[in-house]
């Protein structure tokens, strides 16, 4: 026969072991990127966190993307800020957008807008007219695909000088006035540029002396006192989505002295919100903007919610943690049962 205390003893094990399986299953993952920074390349990855509250911290590029039905709900005109230009941006970005503005014009280097928040289709359209001018693969080096783009977000800009051309025509218009300005201030107001010079192995896109996005100004001061880019930043400190390794090399850049793709002087920016632009005609469906995508066909967002929702939600480890957590308290009171009628002390 067993001993009279075993059923308590094999109960206060059970309570041991659901209450441990409930508590680490339900654990929340890491706040912090799954690993080193992924190589450039392209996939179609959710990324995570995405809810419309993670403003700041979504990270959007070549591999991660948010949902063709990923829509800011808060968009406001971009003449709310003061600023010159058209288009909308998220409310939470309008004040530091009016304070920009007013820094720069104090400053003698005046901005406007030539570019704002894009749709999922907006991109589509634009990625598909780079398709139609230079094939996929060289439109993947120029465009950013549908989902990919900053500019769904609704936070990023592409600045020019107030008065002026589309700053892509011509010279490199960060080493204008009002660019070299941006360059130096504009994080000071929460907005950073996501695509810098020479970091085209680390963003993934070509150099864009426009296209600023905005994280607000904390997170900007951050980003700026680390040297790293956006990218970089977001991923070691925010991003927990998982990026499998690579299965296949990304699309290599075009060879010396072939026709490389551009924006054209346009009232709307060209399809290079990622990557850089260079001069080049450009077919009337690009005159969307920078950052675009491909069509549903080229490159659909494949699997994945319906609409942005934060990150990892975790239900599956929740449930099992929640089943653990029951299963603990109906040993505990199974326990405490047992000692009342063997009159045993509590604990």
């Amino acid at each position: 026969m067993l001993p009279r205390r075993w059923p308590t003893a094999l109960l206060v094990a059970a309570l041991a072991a659901s209450t441990l399986l409930g508590v680490s299953l339900a654990m929340p993952g890491p706040a912090a990127g799954l690993g080193p920074l992924p190589a450039c390349r392209y996939d179609d990855i959710l990324t995570a966190p995405r809810g419309y509250d993670d403003w700041s911290i979504t990270l959007v590029d070549t591999i991660l993307r948010v949902t063709k039905s990923y829509v800011p709900p808060d968009l406001e005109p971009v003449s709310d800020a003061g600023i010159g230009g058209s288009g909308k941006i998220r409310a939470v970005a309008v004040a530091d957008l009016h304070d920009l503005a007013a820094a720069a014009k104090a400053a003698g280097n005046p901005v406007a807008v030539v570019s704002a928040y894009r749709s999922f289709v907006t991109q589509q359209s634009v990625f598909r007219g780079w398709v139609d001018q230079s094939g996929y693969k060289q439109a993947l080096l120029y465009s950013a695909r549908p989902g990919h783009s900053e500019h769904q977000l609704g936070l990023a800009i592409d600045f020019k000088t107030a008065g002026g051309g589309v700053p892509w025509s011509g010279s490199d218009w960060g080493k204008s006035p009002a660019g070299t300005w941006m360059r130096r201030h504009a994080w000071e107001y929460g907005w950073v540029q996501s695509y810098p010079k020479g970091k085209r192995a680390t963003t993934c896109y070509a150099y864009e002396s426009w296209h600023f996005r905005y994280v607000g100004r904390d997170l900007a001061a951050a980003i700026h006192a680390s040297g790293l880019t956006p990218r970089e930043y977001l991923w070691a400190n925010f991003t927990t989505a998982v990026v499998p390794t690579a299965s296949a090399p990304a699309p290599s850049a075009s060879a010396p002295g072939s026709p490389v793709p551009s924006p054209v002087a346009s009232s709307e920016p060209s399809p290079s919100v990622g990557p850089g632009a260079s001069p080049g005609p450009a077919s009337p469906s690009l005159l969307a903007s920078p950052s675009a995508g491909p069509t549903e066909a080229l490159a659909s967002p494949s699997a994945g919610p319906s609409g942005p929702s934060p990150a990892g939600s975790g239900s599956a480890p929740a449930l099992v943690g929640g089943v653990g957590l029951a299963l603990g308290m109906v040993a505990l009171a199974a326990v405490l049962a047992l000692r009342r009628r063997s009159g045993q002390p509590g604990p």
